[in-house]
């Protein structure tokens, strides 16, 4: 309990502090899931027709943002919005600080839970993020409930409620992110490798695991299909279209610029190789299009093909760079010529800021790295390395952005945390720093 109170009392201090930053992420993001989110709670609340409401990308977002948007008044102001919007991600998030603890500590030891929850603490991306109206936050939430329903399901006291929260948790973190579809192929090849090479944890949870993923694929096909009703004609885009346009946008990802982890921005880098080239062959693609009568994904469908054709060992060499690009994480809202923060000035303060910063990531990745060389059963938390490896394939092979990732750092925060616990100093300060707290 003593724990618990502390961590509610961290986060509400280091949610002041990033709430004061001279640099923050976008109020909005990209405008899209907060006019949807707008528009829903206004129709919720019978102030708008259903032929008003629309969800352009993932239906999760747009459902948890419409929760906080109920209480607000009509014709508040979109500043209005916006303090709801981070006051309902704050407490959603400090929930999901005391489950991953929680999480931690049951599933590993109370040294795990609270190095688990310093990791997070110590790199505080996550409040950074709660900031702005995305889809990080309810798709981190997503990942904490699935993976606090998997602990009840391996402890077997609470099967049924730890299924039901699996099966909820996964299925959110779909709706939120579309990308980790990924997971439930993955997932049903672990639960077929254990059907052949390890009986006992097959027979002890393989079909309820197998059960909640045919569960999950199902409901989150129905929700996704049911997104695109709602929205009849009020749209445009679709997910076909959006998955086409960022796997082209990811084929020029460091296609020729490989060290170039500028953000996709036409402001940002819009004299970068790799981005022009991007442009000029979106015009190349949208002339064919009309020239051939075929459709936008089949015209993308094919380019894509033949660029993986021709360019093998470049698409392999994107990938990795992929990879380690969305485990780095810079600021983006900020020029680095104008960065000014404390003793942090200009390009070279914005630089070391920025390395200082992901000292912490850099080590929760040596934490993860020691946890799959250490663990003789990598099996017993494949839920915690498949949800990772899920999202790192999707984005590693079309278009990276390290916040693509981020609703894996719950399971990265654990593991990473069993991991360092083996180093000897660390598990130490660690067990020194939890006999204070127990």
């Amino acid at each position: 309990m003593k724990v618990n109170y502390l961590i509610i009392a961290l986060s509400i201090i280091v949610m002041a502090i990033i709430f004061n930053l001279p640099f923050k992420p976008k109020p909005f993001g990209d405008d899209i899931f907060h006019r949807e989110a707008k528009i829903m709670s206004l129709f919720l609340k019978g102030q708008v027709t259903s032929d008003k409401v629309f969800v352009i990308r993932a239906p999760g977002p747009v459902f948890y943002y419409s929760l906080p948007y109920l209480l607000v008044k009509k014709d508040s102001s979109e500043i209005t919005y916006w303090y709801y919007a981070v006051v309902f991600n704050f407490i959603i998030l400090t929930i999901s600080i005391l489950l991953l603890y929680k999480i931690g500590r049951i599933l590993f030891s109370k040294e795990v839970g609270i190095l688990s929850v310093l990791l997070l603490f110590l790199f505080p991306i996550s409040f950074y993020y709660s900031l702005s109206v995305i889809g990080a936050i309810p798709a981190f939430f997503a990942v904490t409930i699935g993976l606090y329903g998997w602990l009840l399901i391996r402890g077997k006291t609470s099967k049924l409620l730890g299924f039901s929260l699996f099966v909820f948790g996964i299925w959110f973190l779909i709706i939120n992110r579309p990308n980790a579809i990924l997971f439930i192929p993955l997932g049903m090849i672990v639960m077929g490798y254990s059907f052949f090479t390890a009986k006992e944890y097959f027979k002890s949870y393989g079909r309820t695991f197998l059960i909640s993923l045919i569960a999950i694929g199902v409901l989150s096909f129905l929700s996704l299909e049911g997104a695109k009703l709602l929205s009849g004609n009020n749209s445009s885009s679709s997910q076909e279209g959006l998955f086409y346009y960022i796997a082209h946008q990811g084929r020029f990802q460091f296609r020729e610029e490989p060290f170039d982890f500028r953000y996709w921005e036409s402001d940002v880098r819009g004299d970068s190789k790799d981005h022009q080239n991007w442009l000029k062959n979106e015009k190349i693609l949208q002339l064919k299009i009309e020239a051939s009568g075929n459709s936008y994904p089949q015209v993308y469908r094919e380019f894509l093909i033949d660029d993986f054709v021709r360019h093998p060992f470049r698409f392999v060499r994107q990938f990795v760079f992929k990879s380690v690009y969305g485990n780095i994480f810079l600021i983006n809202s900020i020029n680095p010529t104008t960065f000014d923060f404390f003793i942090f000035k200009g390009k070279s303060g914005y630089n070391l800021f920025m390395f200082l910063l992901n000292v912490i990531n850099i080590l929760v990745i040596i934490g993860f790295l020691i946890f799959l060389f250490k663990e003789k059963n990598l099996l017993q938390y494949w839920l915690f390395w498949c949800l990772i490896l899920a999202l790192l394939i999707f984005h590693g092979v079309t278009y990276m952005e390290p916040r693509y990732l981020f609703p894996t750092r719950v399971a990265l925060y654990i593991v990473s945390a069993y991991g360092l616990c083996k180093i000897k100093f660390i598990n130490t300060i660690i067990h020194k720093l939890s006999r204070r707290l127990y």
